[in-house]
Order: C-alpha cells, then sequence, then structure tokens
C-alpha cells in the first residue's frame, strides 16, 4: 500500500504583511496505484504542494503523510520521489547519466548490481543502456526528462510526484513522454500526483482530478465526471482553454458570452486573496454578473455537490430516474 494524503496542509513563504499563504488548508489523496491529476494555472500553488510532498519547503500547518504516518526526510532514501518541470536543469551536467541514476539507487547496493540497474532503468524508460556513459548536454529535452524519470525511480519510491514534466518539452515530445508514464504506472503500479496546467495532459493519465485555485482545491473528483461534466467555473474556464476539443466547444458555448465585467477582471492578488469564494472577482456565474450573489463576496464555499465542488452556485444534482419525493 502506498496513500499519499494531505491533512490540512499549508505552506506560507515571507513573514508579516509581506506572508504569502501559497497553499491553504488543502486536503488531498493520491490513493495507492492511482494517478491523481492536478491542474491549475501559474500560481495556484500546485508546485508548492510539491515540493512540501518531497521535503524541499517546509509546512506552515496541516500534516503529509503516507500509508497513515507521518513522512519523516532524513539522510536516507525519499520515499516520495519528484520529477522536476524542466529536464535541462534538473541533472547534473558533470555526471554522466548512469552516474546520475546510480546515485539515486539505495545505499548497500553492489557496483555490479548497482550498474545492472542502471541498465534495467535505461531500457525501462526507453533509453539504450549503452549511453549510460553520455552526459545529459549530448541528449535532447525529451531523453533528458526520460533519464529524470529513471533517476526518480531509481530510489525505489512510493510516490512519484510528476511536476509539469512536459511543458518544457515541444509538442511533438510531449506525446511520447506521456506515453511513457502510462506505461510505466500500469506496469509497476506506483502511486503518483501528476501535476499540469494543460487539463489536455493531465486527462490523458489521471484516473482522478484535483483543479487548484489560489491555493485551494476547488472541485475533486473522478476525471471522467469533471471533464464531462464540471461543476466549478474555474474548471469550465480551464477547459475552455483548451483547443480543438468537445470539452471547450461545450465550456466556450456555456460561458459566451463573456460578460464585460467578467472579461476585463484581473487575476487576485495571490498575497492577499479575496474573502469569499477567491474566484468570485472573475466568475461568470459570479456577484460580477449577479449582483443578488452577495453570498460569494462573503461566505467561503465548503466542497460539496455532485463531486467535491467549492461553489455556492454549482449545478444541482440530477434526480435519479424513478425517484419520488
Amino acid at each position: 500500500m502506498s496513500e499519499l494524503r494531505f491533512d490540512d496542509v499549508s505552506v506560507r513563504y515571507g513573514s508579516r504583511r509581506r506572508a504569502m499563504t501559497a497553499v491553504d488548508r488543502v486536503s488531498l489523496t493520491v490513493p495507492d496505484g492511482a494517478v491523481v491529476g492536478l491542474v491549475g494555472e501559474s500560481g495556484s500553488g500546485k508546485s508548492t504542494l510539491a515540493r512540501a510532498a518531497v521535503g524541499l519547503t517546509p509546512l506552515s500547518g496541516g500534516r503529509i503523510l503516507l500509508d497513515g504516518e507521518p513522512i519523516r526526510h532524513g539522510s536516507g532514501p525519499r520515499p516520495v520521489q519528484m520529477v522536476f518541470q524542466d529536464p535541462y536543469s534538473s541533472l547534473d551536467p558533470r555526471m554522466t547519466i548512469g552516474e546520475s541514476i546510480a546515485e539515486a539507487v539505495p545505499r548497500g547496493t553492489g557496483s555490479a548490481d548497482r550498474r545492472r540497474e542502471v541498465s534495467r532503468l535505461l531500457e525501462l524508460v526507453e533509453l539504450d543502456p549503452a549511453r549510460a556513459g553520455a552526459h545529459p548536454g549530448q541528449l535532447s529535452g525529451g531523453q533528458r526528462q526520460r533519464v529524470a524519470l529513471a533517476r526518480a525511480l531509481a530510489a525505489r519510491p512510493a510516490v512519484v510526484v510528476a511536476d509539469e514534466i512536459t511543458s518544457a518539452l515541444d509538442v511533438s515530445i510531449q506525446g511520447t513522454v506521456l506515453n511513457l508514464v502510462r506505461r510505466l504506472q500500469r506496469e509497476l503500479g506506483t502511486s503518483m500526483l501528476f501535476i499540469s496546467h494543460n487539463l489536455a495532459v493531465v486527462r490523458y493519465v489521471a484516473s482522478e482530478i484535483a483543479v487548484m485555485y489560489l491555493g485551494r482545491i476547488v472541485e475533486h473528483g473522478p476525471a471522467e465526471q469533471v471533464l464531462a461534466d464540471p461543476q466549478h467555473p474555474y474548471t469550465r474556464d480551464l477547459l475552455a482553454a483548451v483547443p480543438d476539443s468537445a470539452h471547450a466547444r461545450s465550456a466556450r458555448s456555456a460561458a459566451d458570452p463573456t460578460p464585460a465585467a467578467v472579461a476585463a477582471a484581473e487575476p487576485a492578488d495571490p498575497h492577499a486573496p479575496p474573502p469569499g469564494c477567491r474566484y468570485h472577482p472573475r466568475c461568470p456565474v459570479g456577484p460580477l454578473v449577479h449582483p443578488e450573489r452577495e453570498v460569494c463576496r462573503t461566505t467561503e464555499p465548503t466542497a460539496d455537490h455532485r463531486h467535491a465542488t467549492a461553489c455556492h452556485f454549482a449545478p444541482a444534482p440530477e434526480p435519479l430516474a424513478g425517484r419520488t419525493s
């Protein structure tokens, strides 16, 4: 069992008046053997949550649990491994890729076994083991990201956190890396938190989707439900930004015509998030368009409705067929 759970996690940067809460009371579970996609635009707190999971950012509140026990980040192998966004800076340019992968193999492994493990991992990520002596500068971005995946897997982690691992790659390479991620997860059964700003990418690999805005989860549920029937206006806006998809066309037609007040609205300052629903200054179903919906300005919504959705005016659930009142 390898369940990763964020329990009311908060992360703050700075102090006093300059402090910013990047992650605000987030609770999220990555079930054993599942891929949970975490989506949101830049500044939503996704990468901060990822860094907290691997011990690179201290918590201001809450706990991060692995199989019910708090994660301890000591000097040994980390049970949660991260693959970073930029393949060009995640590997030491002075080390060969074989040395980088071998460095992550658990201590106590003999040198011959270590070499065999490096070869096995390179084959696993579809790279020729003969390239173990190459340096990162001799590889393409997609090849470097494969090496980064192999390095993460070398530590035999319980959970892998993939933070925007395709965003720095050419579009032609992104599909290849995503196919690799799907195959590895299917074969190894590794639990994964897959982070992206692109819903088209996340829906390809994830069984569950959580949507994050200004440090909070605003919608969470099975991928098919969230994508086919998004409840939160922010999720619908993210879907509308996906080019040339049925979801985008549906989301755009539902939101058009965009009210002028919404179109002119500026994103909220993460240092001073608005009270109530944090999305209300940009929301096409909120008080900018419906002035009587003052509750959006004053009261923080709870996550309920058809799947977990933090919106006061999410669509009501459809009645069950044959149900009588």
